[in-house]
């Protein structure tokens, strides 16, 4: 498939499998907090490994192995700095942003959304921008995955961001669906704007990446790294051990890495694996 093929293909997937768990507790009755509990705890697993198995070490190669310093002067620096220092400069402002994010009230939790919020402030208004945009830092992921032109690095990507953000689609569907018939057409607009900003990180990230040089797509990657590392390490992990303890929540979050890892053997051996060329 052609690169911009692969992308709209992406997008769609990210955003009618947001829209259907978004729908889904409208349609049917809740599901079992047990089930939601082991799923959230295998996506901590995903997204984790991507992040230190697929994401950041694509993005090392990427940026340090696209240009060999013996073929360009001064390939060893990007931006004035060292390349060394640019990725983890790169990885640790993803990793910020997210903190940001989180301690600006804008995080996963849907704890806050039935509570009234400040005087013109709606909290189902702020609950679905702030997953928004957690959900643009996803689309950025997939976005430099897809620049790289490896589907075996896309679609594990691709497989750990909808493990996470299923849940989290119900979970906000569950909250939109609460304000009864009288809201139903604003619940849906919502709704569709969550679905969307992934969609649209991605298309926008791809759209310019192309544009750039290759060092960019590598640093874009560590930036993902960054944000994935602190969503599984801190945000959903975090989460997950206030409900689950012990060696359950590890052969849980064991499982994820697991997945992931299979399936970057499994796509070596199909030969969707090959080497980044600048």
């Amino acid at each position: 498939m052609s690169g911009w093929t692969t992308a709209f293909s992406i997008a769609l997937t990210a955003f009618f499998g947001a829209m259907a768990a978004g729908l889904a507790p409208r349609y049917l009755p809740a599901g079992k907090p047990g089930l939601w509990s082991a799923t959230t705890a295998v996506a901590a697993g995903l997204l984790l490994a991507s992040a230190m198995v697929i994401v950041i070490p694509e993005g090392f190669e990427v940026l340090f192995l696209a240009h060999p310093p013996q073929t360009i002067p001064h390939a060893d620096s990007f931006l004035g700095l060292p390349k060394v220092l640019a990725s983890g400069l790169a990885i640790l402002t993803g990793f910020l942003l997210m903190l940001g994010m989180e301690s600006g009230g804008m995080g996963h939790e849907f704890s806050q959304a039935n509570n009234t919020g400040t005087e013109g402030q709606n909290p189902i208004h702020m609950l679905a921008l702030g997953l928004g945009l957690h959900a643009l830092t996803d689309g950025l992921a997939l976005g430099a995955s897809v620049a790289t032109g490896l589907l075996a690095i896309t679609l594990p990507i691709l497989a750990a961001i909808m493990v996470h953000k299923v849940p989290i689609a119900f979970g906000l569907g569950t909250f939109l669906w609460q304000n009864g018939k009288s809201e139903e057409h604003e619940s849906l607009r919502l709704l569709v704007w969550f679905s969307l900003a992934t969609p649209l990180g991605l298309l926008i990230t791809f759209l310019f990446l192309r544009h750039l040089p290759h060092e960019w797509i590598g640093l874009i990657l560590l930036f993902s790294g960054g944000t994935f590392f602190y969503v599984a390490a801190v945000d959903v992990l975090g989460r997950v051990r206030r409900q689950q303890q012990g060696m359950r929540l590890f052969r849980r979050v064991g499982l994820g890495a697991i997945l992931v890892i299979a399936a970057l053997i499994l796509f070596q051996l199909l030969g969707f694996e090959a080497e980044f060329h600048s």
